[in-house]
């Protein structure tokens, strides 16, 4: 039996948190055409989940093709949940874009009533999160707050701590990724994960070690706590995710 957190969050039926870990398909995708293609490709492989990375969009700074593209996308992946990510470019995000109006671009998306959840980085700071949470706790959609890092993994407590943060700060779902240079830093993220599953039982919980070092902590992270991994269909979000046939497979034989 694996780690499951005490308040698991349901999504259209699907349960982050529940007894097996759901898999996530990011959408990657520039134009409008090649959004509404992608989604119906990945539709097709059955994720558990669905993200959109809207910070690829080009024209996300367009609330009105913003909001046109959610609902089209609702209306291809029908009950799918979607988590609604406008990444800051200080974490990987693939526009540099002021951050008084990401947030509002992320706020009008939340009052579109399409997105499931709502991904916000707690470099952010209470005072933007809190802004997020109170317009995304009038719709009654979680939060996952994050923390992304491309350069290296820190050491456990400070992991650790950042989850203690995160929580503090309203996450209804934490997430952290950070990239390693050793094995020893992933079976840190591991150890991270473990240690904060068990420290902060309540709050589901999504982790990885990226890069091809880190692929096993996508495949087996939901034995040491984590709720949700993130699978590939074309196009990649972040290194070191794998197609989710192949993904589902593993954690099949892991996870049984």
């Amino acid at each position: 039996m694996r780690l499951q957190p005490r308040k698991p969050v349901s999504l259209r039926g699907e349960v982050i948190g529940g007894n097996d870990p759901l898999i996530c398909i990011p959408i990657v995708a520039e134009e409008e055409k090649e959004l509404e293609q992608a989604a119906g490709k990945i539709v097709e492989l059955h994720p558990d989940i669905i993200e959109w990375r809207a910070d690829c969009y080009k024209d996300v700074c367009d609330i009105v093709k913003v909001k046109k593209a959610l609902k089209t996308l609702r209306g291809i992946i029908k009950e799918v949940p979607l988590i609604f990510t406008f990444r800051s470019s200080l974490e990987g995000g693939f526009q540099k874009v002021d951050d008084d109006l990401r947030y509002e671009i992320i706020k009008q998306a939340i009052n579109t009533g399409e997105a499931d959840t709502i991904d916000i980085e707690l470099i952010s700071g209470k005072k933007n999160i809190d802004k997020i949470k109170a317009a995304a706790d009038k719709y009654h959609i979680p939060l996952i707050i994050s923390y992304h890092n491309f350069q290296e993994t820190p050491p456990v407590e400070f992991l650790t701590d950042l989850a203690r943060q995160q929580v503090a700060c309203g996450a209804d779902i934490a997430k952290i990724a950070v990239m390693p240079k050793s094995e020893e830093d992933v079976l840190n993220l591991l150890m991270a994960t473990l240690r904060i599953r068990r420290e902060m039982p309540d709050t589901p919980l999504i982790t990885m070690s990226m890069g091809n070092i880190g692929v096993i902590s996508r495949i087996a992270g939901g034995i040491f706590g984590s709720d949700l991994t993130f699978g590939a269909s074309e196009k990649t979000s972040a290194p070191g995710q794998i197609p989710i046939a192949e993904l589902r497979a593993s954690m099949k034989t892991l996870l049984r």
